[in-house]
């Protein structure tokens, strides 16, 4: 029983070593994109041709009748310049995506239901603030059916694939270059709402989504190869109430998906790393704050994670865009698995901790060991303590003197040394 605790959690502590040691795994204070009275929600960032960041998302006082907003920043998101108007429409203009075509021309897609039904729009820009309306685009559905929540991926031969919500659940659908969306209406996810999709470079798509399971809202998964046959579901969350997944590729080839989970007192959010997506790694929790975090969009450049949420100020009628860039450190399976003969794990409980967080070590075999705490800068918190273990040794650290936001119990053993990160929240 001891070596399957030691399996089951020493995966992720060479990522832990690294994020503690080499970088700053969360901002202390994220940047705000677009904040004020306004209910901002529902972004989306990437990097344009010319090396600014964009950020269209989505303003909606009564979540009746939103319109879409852009911003840029020129200095990597440490800035943001004054959101202008670009989708003002009758209606509710939600739920949007968009890509940049290899000729630097931008192309939106959003829902609204301007017509009296939700359905999917497209626009085009070549700059980002002046916007050429093209209306509705046709995915096979009568004007009568509710469509909306596109993602589209622009692929390798500049043809493009769109995950969406359409009638009873989650759909996928294909356009190729300079032509027509296909109509074949290819479910994905009965039931699934939020779908959002990716490519993966060796070719395999992962498909996202939450769905009602009877007890609750939790994350799933699927993938394909060939956009028709889909794997079986694989459950990401299991705490009830988990919602708007999206993933991406990281830079050591792996798949990676954040989501936002209630758990008292707010929605946070987490993620969850696989290298097959079949076997996922041990969820990390984002963010640790007493007011809802969610609609998590992200991409990874230089091995930086750009991330980008909906903060709620004041639930639920005041949102603010909330933006974060912090190092991405990842390992491949062979380091991982090289890890799994380390003799000492950590469990830490609770966690995320308000006072008082509970350490408990587990050994293969007789160890001195010396136990330090790092703050998310690297830095050291406090001093080192000294202990020698056989089996199962406990303690605990009172969390009352500790600033809200990420830590690290690191423990230096005779060959090597292991961490466990952990969440101080107020």
């Amino acid at each position: 029983m001891m070596n399957e605790r030691v399996k089951t959690h020493t995966k992720n502590m060479v990522l832990f070593f690294l994020i503690a040691l080499l970088s700053t795994f969360l901002q202390a204070t994220p940047v705000v994109v677009s904040g004020g009275p306004e209910n901002d929600y529902e972004g989306w960032i990437a990097r344009l041709s010319d090396n600014r960041l964009m950020v269209i998302f989505a303003r909606n006082p009564d979540w009746a009748s939103g319109d879409l907003y852009v911003t840029f920043s020129t200095d990597d998101g440490a800035s943001w310049d004054s959101v202008v108007a670009i989708i003002e429409e009758n209606g509710d203009q939600a739920t949007l995506s968009y890509v940049q075509s290899p000729g630097d021309t931008l192309r939106l897609w959003y829902a609204s239901n301007e017509d009296g039904q939700y359905g999917i729009y497209t626009a085009w820009s070549i700059d980002g603030l002046m916007w050429s309306r093209e209306g509705r685009i046709s995915l096979g559905w009568s004007i009568s059916d509710m469509y909306y929540d596109p993602t589209v991926v622009l692929e390798g031969d500049s043809s493009l694939t769109m995950s969406y919500r359409g009638p009873g659940g989650a759909y996928i659908a294909h356009r190729t270059y300079s032509g027509d969306w296909d109509t074949l209406k290819t479910m994905v996810g009965a039931g699934g709402y939020r779908p959002r999709v990716m490519k993966h470079t060796n070719g395999t798509y992962l498909y996202v989504y939450h769905r009602n399971t009877g007890g609750g809202y939790e994350v799933f998964s699927k993938t394909s190869t060939d956009r028709v046959t889909w794997s079986d579901e694989v459950q990401l969350t299991f705490q009830g109430n988990s919602h708007d997944p999206f993933p991406n590729q990281t830079p050591d080839n792996a798949y990676l998906v954040y989501y936002a989970t209630y758990i008292s007192p707010a929605y946070n959010l987490y993620r969850r790393k696989s290298y097959n997506t079949t076997e996922w790694e041990t969820e990390e929790q984002i963010t640790a704050d007493a007011s809802n975090n969610t609609q998590p969009h992200f991409f990874i450049e230089a091995d930086e994670v750009y991330l980008l949420w909906a903060h709620a100020v004041s639930s639920p009628y005041d949102h603010d865009v909330y933006f974060e860039r912090s190092n991405y450190f990842g390992v491949q399976d062979t380091d991982i698995e090289s890890t799994l003969h380390s003799p000492v794990s950590i469990e830490i409980y609770p966690n995320p901790s308000v006072q008082k967080i509970n350490i408990l070590l587990t050994s293969r075999q007789i160890e001195e060991i010396e136990i330090s705490l790092y703050d998310a800068q690297g830095q050291m918190v406090g001093q080192p303590i000294q202990k020698v273990i056989n089996e199962i040794c406990s303690f605990h650290i009172n969390a009352a003197h500790l600033s809200n936001g990420t830590y690290f119990v690191k423990v230096d053993y005779t060959k090597g040394a292991c961490f466990k990160k952990f969440i101080v929240v107020r």
